[in-house]
């Protein structure tokens, strides 16, 4: 199986986050390191796709750990890109065969302290409103012609879910299911 396929969506996802929270997130020392964290740090960090970063995204998460994910949006005080990856349907005889269910949730902290209904309102609208920005882009850039024929960012249809606070660590927002398409031929 390619195994860059996990790596492919790091790197796609990044574009949407700030350079800073980027930072944040790669923070492996060195000499703990696995081989190519260095290079592929260093592409996502100069990377200059400024346009598809959204302002707003505090953290960023790309992972099935539910640890690293509860540690990661803890003490988030604005939206949080969290993508999931699943599971792999492969059929290596065929273009785009090889199929993998993913969820974008684009959520923020719920503080009842603060907040009353037309608040909660607003808020979940803005949730929504940076996870479809995110899902358009991921339509457009399908659509660019120098874009690789073999991958499809993303299948319709989209189904998009609300999520639970009491489930997602005191965060409420949208998460959008679906999958991607890429070519592996064996």
């Amino acid at each position: 199986m390619n195994e860059d396929l996990i790596i492919k969506l790091f790197r796609y996802f990044s574009r949407f986050v700030p350079v800073p929270v980027l930072q944040e997130v790669m923070i492996q020392p060195e000499g703990s390191r696995y081989p190519g964290y260095s290079e592929i740090e260093s592409e996502i960090l100069s990377s200059s796709e400024d346009s598809a970063r959204i302002p707003d995204i505090e953290k960023f998460v790309l992972s099935i750990n539910e640890n690293f994910l509860s540690e990661r949006v803890k003490n988030a005080k604005s939206y949080i890109l969290y993508v999931e990856y699943g599971n792999i349907t492969a059929d290596f005889q065929k273009a785009n065969g090889v199929k993998q269910t993913l969820g974008i949730t684009v959520a923020h902290n719920f503080n009842d302290a603060n907040h009353d209904n037309l608040n909660e309102v607003l808020l979940m609208d803005r949730c929504l409103n940076l996870l479809t920005t995110i899902l358009r882009q991921m339509i457009v850039d399908q659509k660019q012609l120098d874009f690789c024929s073999s991958i499809d960012l993303i299948t319709m249809p989209v189904e998009i879910l609300p999520v639970d606070p009491i489930s997602f660590y005191g965060c409420g927002g949208w998460a959008a299911m679906f999958k991607n398409a890429t070519t592996v031929l064996l």
